[in-house]
Parts: C-alpha cells; structure tokens; sequence
C-alpha cells in the first residue's frame, strides 16, 4: 500500500506563488475598461479585459481547489494547468504591448511566459512528480515514509518495538532506542495515514499507541 502524502504547506506555498500574477489581473481589467470607451483603443482594450478575466476566474479555481483539499477532498488534477496558461497569455502581452527599447521577445516578460507556459502545458506531470515525493509505503516486510527529497523512514517491522499515533504526529519506537518522528498535523489525510500504519502494524505484530 502506498500513500500520498497531501501536505497543505505544499498547497499554500503553490498558491501564493501564484497570488503574484492573479493580483496583476485586477489593474489590467481596469485599464482595459477605462480604455473600452475610446473607439480607437477598443481592440486593446477587449483583448486586456479578456485575459485579466481569465486569470482572475483561473486563479479563483485554484483558491476553491486549495481548499477542498485542506478540508481533505482531493480532486483529480488536471492535464494542464489553466491559471498558469491564463497568466502566461497576460505575460505574453505585457510584452509585446507598447512601445519598447528592446523587442518583445528580448523583455523579462517574454522570458517569464515561456516559463509559466510550460508550468501550465506539464502541470499533470509535474504534479504527479511532485506527489511521489511525499509518500508512506506500508507491505508485509515493513515500512518506508518519505516527507520530502531529503528525508525518508524505513524500517522492517522486526527493527520496530511500537509506534505512537496522535492527531499531531507518529513516532517509530526502534528496538535499539531511536526513534522518527513524522507531523501528521499538516496533512489533509492523516487519518488514512494513522488507521493504515495501525493497520500494518498490527498485523505484523508491532504494538501501537493512541489508536483504538
């Protein structure tokens, strides 16, 4: 058995990385609308409407999916990343808009939205790379946790005298005395992850704590 492991830091660090686009929508819709009454202006000032909406309506998608997954539902992620091609466009323009010294393609922005164009058109895979990162992994040897890039648990049930769970975190107890400690507070689904690893446990013959 493998879980995921869905930590909400992870969420919220995504979506403020993101706040930083969404919050320019709002001053390009503006000006797109205080330029829609000039006839001349009128093209411009549609297409700046068009792709602030965008990106405000994207961007509003990711709060609602952020936080059904702190309240522990968890949608399937999308091929694509929509936000991010929305705010890749509103780069985009940005430019190629107006007059400039350099070229368009030579400015940061242009550099940016090549970036966040692929963010976008990889999310899937990105995500699910991301997602492998953060996992417990339980079968009838022992048991593997990994939090992040750099840390990982593993221990067959023979090296483990008992392990403690609460809401907060499970410690594994080593039949030399040391033991690891996982936060269990910040993930949407630590009750899968308490009732799998008292599951296992249990089964394997290892005692546990603070699961009835």
């Amino acid at each position: 058995m493998i879980i995921h492991l869905h930590d909400r830091r992870v969420v919220a660090a995504d979506l403020v990385s993101k706040l930083q686009h969404a919050t320019a929508g709002f001053p390009l819709l503006l000006v797109g609308v205080s330029h829609f009454a000039d006839e001349a202006e009128r093209p411009v000032a549609i297409l700046e409407i068009v792709i602030a909406v965008l990106v405000l309506i994207t961007f509003a998608r990711e709060v609602v999916a952020a936080a059904k997954h702190h309240s522990g539902s968890h949608a399937a992620h999308s091929a694509v990343g929509w936000f991010d091609i929305a705010a890749a466009g509103m780069l985009m323009f940005e430019a190629f808009h107006g007059a400039h010294h350099k070229p368009g393609y030579l400015r940061p922005q242009f550099l940016a939205a090549v970036t966040t164009l692929g963010l976008g058109l990889f999310h899937g895979r990105l995500h699910a790379m991301k997602k492998k990162r953060r996992y417990v992994k339980l079968d009838e040897t022992g048991v593997e946790v990994r939090t992040g890039p750099f840390r990982k648990i593993k221990a067959t049930w023979g090296e483990l005298r008992s392990i403690h769970l609460s809401d907060h975190r499970a410690v594994f107890h080593r039949n030399d005395g040391r033991r690891h400690t996982i936060g269990l507070r910040l993930l949407a689904n630590r009750d899968d992850v308490r009732q799998a690893l008292h599951e296992h446990a249990r089964a394997a013959g290892v005692t546990t704590e603070g699961v009835s």
